[in-house]
């Protein structure tokens, strides 16, 4: 059985289960690296790997980032590309959602040293948990072909999108996708909520319906308990939806309902709700 070398950098609230399915399996031998040093030790305390601070000098055959944004991003890049910690058919795959200038940048940063496939996923933190996210990639196909067993041990659903940026291009589509879906359900539920209809019921009577949906089937419930604490943040879905509109901008496209919620999201990313989930828009009506 071929044994693979592979640093997961970002051990965030997705980065963290994630690395933690790659850790159980017997041909992969795993690093991790987190900016935060201490979220690497809690990860060692519970998962097998090792820390890559050590090991600094190693070649990897799959690097693998999941990480907040460009910044963050930009940042470890360096320290790697400073490090040289690929060989020629190391292949870099991106858990990130980020600009599809940075998508371009990375692939020139590191052309004709390794192989960059940028692979956004969707599904949430109760999909990285579970092994069910799903990953949308783009870049080389062979590369894609190579990785899609690595990627599938933390996902139930790995679509190959197409060219370099096609992933991103996919995973912004989704978003416009679901803060839509949030936007309808935040109208109903003050709807609802004005016209005294009873909520639990509302919601039985809905779900399995044509206006059933993930969103509506799993946060429904948690805003009329006005619980907020259910992973990706509003602060994360407002950098989403800005490089969204910087995208439609380049394409003359009006996105009137994304850029509103981009700035309902923007004031509740400014605000206590800064932590909370997407399902927290519910507070700016």
């Amino acid at each position: 059985m071929q044994k693979f070398k592979i640093l997961f950098i970002g051990l965030g609230r997705m980065g963290f289960p994630m690395a933690g399915h790659l850790s159980k399996k017997s041909n992969i031998d795993l690093y991790v690296l987190n900016r935060t040093k201490s979220k690497e030790v809690d990860w060692l305390k519970k998962f097998r790997g090792s820390s890559y601070r050590a090991y600094n000098n190693l070649k990897f055959d799959f690097i693998i980032t999941c990480l907040k944004d460009d910044e963050s991003l930009k940042k470890m890049l360096k320290f790697i590309s400073q490090n040289e910690n690929y060989k020629k058919n190391t292949i870099l795959i991106d858990h990130s959602t980020i600009s599809l200038d940075l998508v371009y940048l990375i692939s020139n940063l590191f052309k004709k040293k390794l192989s960059f496939l940028d692979s956004p996923v969707t599904g949430g933190e109760e999909g990285a948990i579970n092994g069910k996210l799903s990953v949308m990639i783009g870049g080389n196909l062979s590369s894609f072909q190579k990785s899609k067993k690595i990627i599938s041990t933390y996902s139930k659903n790995c679509t190959y999108m197409g060219k370099l940026g096609s992933g991103q291009l996919a995973k912004f589509t989704n978003q416009i996708l679901i803060c839509g879906i949030l936007y309808s359900i935040s109208e109903a539920l003050v709807f609802g909520k004005k016209n005294k209809i009873n909520l639990s019921r509302l919601y039985d009577a809905i779900k399995d319906g044509a206006a059933g949906s993930w969103q509506f089937s799993n946060r429904f419930p948690t805003i009329i308990k006005n619980k907020f604490n259910f992973g990706f943040s509003t602060e994360l879905m407002a950098k989403d939806l800005k490089y969204i509109l910087k995208q439609s901008t380049e394409n003359k496209i009006n996105l009137k309902l994304t850029r509103e919620v981009y700035l309902k999201y923007k004031k509740l990313s400014n605000s206590k709700f800064k932590k909370s989930d997407t399902s927290s828009l519910i507070k700016t009506f």
